[in-house]
């Protein structure tokens, strides 16, 4: 069950909720509604995904954060909403930027990590879901964008009690209580462990750069270029190697480190880049690059544009990260994270 419905996550509800399983906007609605038929909320998801993550992918918003080190709350409308709820979601248990305090335990999170990222699906299905409609909001995103409608409050509610009759109920009724907890449990734990893992490798890995905000002050625009946990900007060495490359260096495209488009693709990194197989299982996850850049288009299309968006990344001198398989990014998400758990904070 925990596998199907993860597939069901992947493959259906992600390109649902995007707008890329189908021309119809009615059929994309309801491959997204597949999503609270397992459990879930694809309000929270659009809210956590669509509005925090794919806009300021790997972005935390320095002063927000400092406010909060600080105990100091503000008013939802005065909140900064340029951050990414996926980077600091886990925190204070996982510390995935450079800017959260350093724990005694985070020396240890390479080694429990696997073990808490088993756990997401029950935190979102139980905690997060219920804690975002009570409240009317996402960490800084202002949740009435969806709970503020009395429909889908409705249907939040509605799906809940049906999910939970016929994945958790019935269960129960049928082979008592022990068992119909346990195969939910271990259902919830296969998903999220599947999940998670397909997930992280793509933002929090060795030779991920993570974005920062320009500032605009009394002498004009400061660039703000997106750099590693080193401190070190790939960007600046892969256009380095491109004007190398040609004879006429007016010849070299110029793009801006802040442009959107360049920070995607430097706060991002596939694995088996082009193929289809691990495409498919992981509902284009394995073309993270392609994804961030074109969200709504339909992932069967990725091992299609893969090479000519790593060409055209190469002609412009934008990093262009791919790992040979998921289990060598997995072994360099373990060593990244072993990494963040020792460094100082920034």
């Amino acid at each position: 069950m925990g596998i199907f419905a993860a597939m069901i996550g992947v493959n259906i509800q992600h390109d649902g909720n995007h707008g890329a399983f189908a021309k119809s906007k009615f059929i994309n609605k309801f491959a997204g509604w597949t999503f609270d038929m397992i459990g879930g909320s694809a309000f929270t998801w659009e809210l956590q995904h669509m509005l925090g993550h794919h806009p300021y992918t790997n972005v935390l918003d320095e002063v927000e954060h400092k406010r909060k080190e600080e105990e100091i709350d503000c008013k939802l409308e005065e909140k900064d909403q340029e951050s990414d709820p996926d980077v600091f979601s886990s925190f204070p248990l996982m510390r995935m930027h450079p800017l959260h305090e350093v724990s005694w335990f985070h020396r240890y999170q390479h080694i429990y990590a696997p073990f808490l990222f088993a756990l997401m699906t029950l935190a979102k299905v139980f905690q997060q879901d219920f804690e975002i409609i009570l409240t009317g909001k996402l960490y800084h995103i202002d949740a009435t964008v969806r709970y503020g409608s009395m429909w889908n409050v409705m249907r939040f509610w509605s799906m809940k009690i049906i999910t939970m009759f016929y994945m958790l109920g019935l269960p129960i009724y049928f082979h008592g209580a022990f068992k119909g907890v346990g195969l939910f449990v271990i259902g919830h734990l296969a998903a999220g462990e599947l999940l998670a893992t397909m997930f992280i490798v793509n933002h929090v890995i060795e030779g991920v750069s993570y974005g920062h905000k320009s500032v605009t002050n009394d002498e004009g625009v400061k660039v703000a270029k997106p750099a590693t946990l080193q401190g070190e900007t790939p960007m600046e060495r892969t256009r380095e190697q491109v004007m190398n490359g040609k004879a006429d260096k007016s010849t070299v495209p110029s793009v801006p480190f802040d442009d959107w488009a360049a920070v995607q693709c430097q706060t991002s990194v596939n694995w088996s880049s082009g193929n289809w197989f691990w495409n498919h299982f992981s509902g284009g996850l394995s073309h993270q690059i392609e994804h961030h850049l074109f969200p709504s288009i339909c992932h069967t299309n990725y091992c299609y544009i893969q090479e000519v968006v790593q060409k055209t990344c190469e002609e412009y001198g934008v990093p262009y990260q791919n790992e040979k398989n998921l289990f060598v990014a997995y072994g360099k998400m373990l060593n990244h994270l072993k990494f963040l758990g020792r460094s100082k904070q920034l």
